[in-house]
């Protein structure tokens, strides 16, 4: 019941897809946390997968569970402003739009707070410094968001990009070094290229920042199109390498060419995001 009234017609959202999103991602990034353990660790996501998979599970430290945390905060914020936008709009918010937002919102903290007795030696400088890029991507964020226009439209996906890679490799000092870690940056950033290109209606509807809707379509085509170049010859450079991540590409090219399949209630929001875990396989 929650979820009828609000379908996949241009121009109008469907906030319980959305509503949905905020576990799915979060388990998505936790998922790919333990893929790029498994990787440093053995070299290859296939070698020993079940004792190896389990193992690096428990390699998982407080930090991890932190930027879990707010991933969380960051997509139930996200909903609850498009809640608001819509509701303003003449779509109703309901009471279990509310609740969703609340339940998730205070888990994290609850989560925290039970663990918090048993931590012992955390050094916050430390935590702080291994998160300083994410925060840079984050602030970065939140400052052409505040500037607006084609600026935002722009910089807001690469900034997206930048703080969920700088997130996920939070442990390596010196990421920018490491090729898998460029490869995953232009993985996200033509995530978010995407997902904005499903998008355009509900933005438009919305008055909402949207790339697509700012620059001209043959530009950002072009544009995906090196992203996509550049992140298959580093892919090819990098031994040992999984197949997975030609497997995405391709599940995103065929998103591309028939968008119909994947409207229907704006699965596409679910999919789009879950198929980066196909990245690091």
């Amino acid at each position: 019941m929650a979820l009828r009234g609000n379908g996949a017609s241009e121009g109008r959202p469907f906030l319980g897809t959305q509503a949905l999103g905020i576990p799915w991602v979060a388990a998505v990034f936790l998922f790919l946390r333990v893929l790029l353990l498994l990787r440093f660790a053995t070299g290859s996501i296939h070698a020993g997968v079940e004792g190896a998979f389990l193992n690096c599970f428990k390699q998982l430290q407080l930090a991890d569970f932190l930027l879990l945390s707010c991933c969380i905060w960051v997509y139930a914020i996200d909903f609850f402003k498009d809640g608001l936008r819509w509701d303003a709009l003449g779509f109703s918010m309901r009471s279990w739009q509310l609740m969703w937002f609340l339940f998730w919102g205070l888990l994290p903290f609850l989560g925290l707070l039970l663990v918090a007795p048993f931590i012992t030696g955390l050094d916050m400088k430390v935590v702080l410094g291994a998160f300083r890029w994410a925060i840079c991507g984050g602030l970065g964020y939140v400052l052409v968001q505040r500037i607006g226009g084609k600026i935002s439209a722009m910089l807001g996906p690469i900034c997206i990009a930048f703080s969920f890679a700088c997130a996920l490799f939070w442990a390596v000092e010196f990421p920018f070094q490491l090729n898998l870690w460029w490869q995953g940056f232009l993985v996200f950033w033509l995530n978010v290229l995407l997902m904005q290109w499903f998008e355009q209606d509900k933005d438009s509807a919305s008055k909402s920042t949207n790339v697509w809707l700012s620059f001209e379509v043959r530009i950002l085509i072009v544009l995906a199109v090196m992203l996509a170049c550049v992140a298959v010859l580093l892919w090819a450079m990098a031994t040992p390498r999984g197949w997975g991540f030609p497997g995405l590409l391709l599940f995103y090219v065929l998103m591309v060419f028939w968008p119909s399949a994947w409207k229907p209630f704006r699965l596409y929001r679910l999919l789009i995001d879950g198929a980066l875990v196909l990245w690091l396989l």
